[in-house]
């Protein structure tokens, strides 16, 4: 099975600063959900409504769309056992998003495909 991952990373405006702050969607299977409610309005630099919060388009620095071969919990633990045990490092999600053998970025392959 197949499991996609969205990353948005999106500015806020609190008060005097703009800070950065990552969404993220994991372990979806099914890809079609994804088209009509994130995708397709990111394509058309239309704001995104997740979990009910808007995010307007001007805000998004980063979208991609990863894709793993099992859900992301599962990748990180089995990740972390491979550590040795003296060993303070936690793996995260983002660890496995940049890691080639455990995900790849799909994100272009799905815009050329949603273009055409």
């Amino acid at each position: 099975m197949t499991y996609y991952h969205v990353v948005i990373e999106a500015r806020e405006n609190l008060g005097k600063h703009d800070e950065s702050r990552e969404i993220t969607l994991f372990d979806i299977t099914d890809l079609q959900s994804l088209i009509p409610e994130v995708i397709r309005p990111y394509l058309s630099k239309a704001p995104l409504v997740i979990e009910d919060e808007i995010i307007p388009f001007e805000n998004i620095d980063l979208f991609s769309i990863k894709q793993t071969v099992l859900p992301i919990q599962q990748l990180i633990e089995e990740e972390q056992r491979e550590l040795p045990s003296n060993t303070d490092i936690t793996i995260t999600a983002f660890e496995i998003f940049n890691d080639r053998e455990l995900s790849q970025d799909v994100t272009q392959v799905i815009i050329d495909l949603l273009d055409h």
